[in-house]
């Protein structure tokens, strides 16, 4: 195949850049990964092993309706493997052997390769000529080893501006509404861009996002490519914000939020108020509470009633028995960061939930 290059020069030398179609990457794409052989010596690959998960990522991701992979595939060949015509800026590889060994991208290039969509997309390609393994190994580890993970609250922040409906975009309202007005018991209380602006600031807006995500649906992006192309978001009644969701009742789920942090904020003041003092409104406090949502809210539509009032009963008899039981919130012991303190807060509501509500919501 002969293929429009356009060259550029860096430090580390000249690279040529290509637009190609995902199958014809496929069809020359060397994936090599780096192991240990028996003597213990590291064989000449740069790739590490590759992740089953992230490969279904991308395979899923491929296939919604606005998936993109904006940033090239690096490709490095051998000498004697292809021809290049400097005048014409092309150059020429055999379109069925796999004689381009990946630099980088080899889960993109192993993702698009299962995917459904894979005749849509074309990619953006960088060719290295005549590359040593070390050169080879030295920008791999350059790509891969200085980049800036993005943070998950700057992340679900752009789902903010994004346009249409999405479960990403209703958990993200919902975290910055919580934030910003006055009468939430979370006001200026999420670092909203994963930054700490104000001293009470106690939890990520990630955290918070990627919390109340699994009780919205069950697949975030599959719901958004859904409502993208017209289908509506997939029912489940086994998520308790569901349905609020599919029926564009976001406003109800905000308010059922603010009633149960607010009974939480009156049952427990001061530690609410000291952060640095209480786990009480850090990951751990808030994992234990939001886990303890759905059977909550269980037994308040059985009673008809998911008011403040309703849920501050809870949290009174959850202070009471933690009282007897010399249990706080300022004793990290009681609820550890690991995920025994949530899970210990957590058991402690549910217990609440059947002993003010009845045997009727038992666990």
């Amino acid at each position: 195949m002969k293929i429009p290059v356009i060259s550029f020069t860096q430090p580390a030398g000249v690279f040529y850049l290509a637009n190609m179609k995902a199958t014809d990457v496929i069809k020359i794409a060397n994936i090599s990964w780096r192991k240990y052989l028996d003597d213990q010596v590291p064989s000449d690959s740069v790739q590490r092993e590759p992740s089953p998960k992230r490969i279904r990522e991308i395979t899923a991701y491929s296939e919604t309706v606005d998936a993109s992979f904006p940033t090239p595939i690096l490709l490095a060949l051998k000498e004697g493997t292809y021809q290049y015509d400097e005048d014409q800026n092309v150059l020429e590889i055999p379109n069925d052997q796999k004689i381009a060994d990946v630099v980088d991208g080899q889960h993109r290039i192993l993702g698009l390769t299962n995917s459904s969509a894979v005749d849509k997309f074309e990619l953006a390609v960088i060719f290295i000529f005549d590359a040593t393994d070390d050169q080879k190994a030295l920008i791999f580890a350059t790509v891969n080893g200085k980049q800036t993970k993005v943070p998950a609250s700057l992340v679900f922040d752009l789902f903010g501006i994004t346009e249409g409906r999405s479960p990403q975009k209703t958990a993200h309202e919902i975290a910055q509404s919580l934030n910003s007005s006055k009468d939430s018991p979370w006001y200026r209380r999420l670092k909203m861009l994963g930054k700490k602006v104000h001293s009470n600031e106690s939890i990520t807006q990630g955290m918070f996002v990627n919390t109340l995500l699994p009780l919205i649906s069950k697949n975030p992006q599959r719901d958004r490519n859904r409502i993208k192309t017209g289908i509506p978001p997939e029912r489940d009644d086994a998520l308790v914000f569901n349905k609020y969701f599919c029926d564009k009742e976001d406003s109800t789920i905000l308010k059922i939020l603010l009633n149960i942090f607010s009974s939480v904020k009156l049952t427990w003041p001061e530690d609410w108020d000291n952060p640095s003092e209480s786990i009480l409104a850090r990951t751990v406090g808030f994992v234990g509470i939001m886990n303890s949502i759905p059977k909550m809210v269980e037994a308040g539509n059985q009673e008809k009633s998911l008011s403040i009032e309703f849920f501050k009963k809870i949290f009174e008899d959850v202070r009471r028995t933690m009282a007897a039981q010399n249990l706080s919130f300022k004793n990290v012991e009681n609820f550890p960061s690991s995920g025994a303190g949530p899970n210990n807060l957590k058991k402690l509501i549910e217990t609440s939930v059947v002993a003010v509500y009845g045997k009727k919501n038992a666990v």
